[in-house]
């Protein structure tokens, strides 16, 4: 090889500068001189915030501001497995926002549809009770003062009541009604907007025995056991949120009512002797007589209204009534067997009403058919129906029954 050939070697020196496009380099300026002004800006937000608002920046208050947090995105199965837990004959369970709740003498619990437990807080309720909406859980203690308010991340609210606690409700706005005694009359009802402000007070003279408020939270319905000489009547009042004067006031005579539930288009009153239904302009829109049994167990949801009734002393012989929402006959039939629970169905179209005996659980098909369902062991403490299927809960825990 030649001697010279080493001098022909071309290096590329540092001389290629990149190409800069001058407009795409202002703009980034920009938008890093705008990202530091905001930056800046926070920092003073934040410090002026905690000289002059300190005292309001408490964790109730940063509770408050997850109330809207949707936590349908949080990981989990869509179909329910085995949930653990220790419970007593005095828990209450609930279907909500796909998960279950679970309402203690010691803490509130809820669990989404894989079993993780999302929520653990203590609360002391001597006689706890829950009502549910779409949106939120309200929980509260019968006899007690206080109540408190979860969506499926946390407790959101935490209150007390102007007296001993009968009755509430909450729609999925997140209005509320909560019935107690009172020092001015027997009982008054605390309305609450959806923003968790008093908006008015119901006083009532007679005994409040249930409540409930609309979907829309425009409508809060009082039922109440009014007394006659030796016997007692039914009133249920209709009243719009906002308004003095009551939308209608409906009586029967020699009657005891017992819950009232609130739906889209109306609502339902259960009483001892029939279920009455109604639309929100204070019009009856029809009616179911018991006659001829004893009302022994109810319940009532947006799907479907069931009933079981004995028909002789013993218990051992019930009627079994099962309603839709508007009041249409669904199932009538007479069941040799003594029943502990009725707990109506979410969807009708799979299953009728689930009952409970001594020692199983009882699905009514549509077709009038029944499927009987016997744990291991246990005592079987409740049923919560499901979208599809239901949950058996004991002692110990709750399993999925789904066929």
């Amino acid at each position: 090889m030649p001697e010279n050939m080493d001098k022909t070697v071309v290096t590329v020196a540092d001389r290629i500068e990149p190409q800069v496009n001058r407009y795409y380099l202002k703009v980034s300026r920009r938008y890093m001189g705008a990202g530091i002004f905001l930056m800046l800006l926070l920092i003073l937000y934040v410090v002026c915030v905690m000289l002059f608002f300190g005292e309001y920046v408490t964790y109730e208050n940063l509770r408050y501001l997850v109330r809207d947090w949707n936590a349908m995105s949080l990981p989990g199965s869509e179909e329910f497995t085995d949930i653990v837990y220790n419970a007593s004959d005095d828990t209450k369970f609930r279907y909500f926002r796909s998960g279950l709740a679970v309402c203690g003498t010691d803490a509130y619990l809820y669990y989404d549809a894989s079993g993780i437990q999302l929520i653990d807080d203590p609360t002391g309720f001597s006689d706890p009770s829950s009502a549910a909406s779409g949106k939120y859980m309200l929980v509260y203690d019968i006899g007690g003062k206080e109540y408190a308010v979860y969506n499926q991340l946390t407790r959101i609210l935490s209150r007390e009541a102007e007296g001993s606690i009968i009755a509430a409700d909450i729609a999925d706005d997140g209005s509320m009604v909560i019935v107690s005694r009172s020092r001015e009359t027997r009982f008054v009802a605390e309305v609450y907007n959806a923003a968790f402000s008093k908006v008015m007070n119901i006083h009532k003279e007679n005994y409040v025995l249930d409540a409930a408020v609309s979907p829309d939270g425009q409508y809060v319905i009082l039922c109440s056991a009014v007394p006659a000489d030796t016997d007692f009547n039914a009133e249920v009042e209709l009243c719009r949120v906002g308004s003095s004067e009551h939308v209608a006031i409906t009586n029967y005579a020699h009657t005891m009512p017992l819950d009232v539930l609130a739906k889209e288009d109306g609502f339902v009153l259960l009483c001892d002797n029939g279920l009455y239904f109604f639309s929100y302009d204070g019009r009856t829109t029809g009616s179911v007589s018991f006659e001829g049994m004893s009302l022994s167990y109810a319940d009532m949801n947006s799907h479907s209204c069931a009933v079981v009734g004995s028909v002789n002393a013993l218990g051992t012989r019930n009627h079994i009534l099962v309603y839709d929402g508007a009041g249409n006959k669904l199932y009538d039939k007479i069941l040799d067997s003594r029943v502990t629970g009725a707990y109506a169905s979410r969807d009708t179209g799979d299953a009728l009403l689930y009952l409970t005996t001594p020692d199983s659980v009882l699905k009514l098909l549509p077709d009038g058919s029944v499927q009987t369902h016997k744990p291991d062991s246990g005592e079987i403490l409740a049923v919560v129906p499901l979208e599809d299927g239901a949950l058996i809960c004991q002692e110990s825990g709750a399993y999925p029954w789904q066929e």
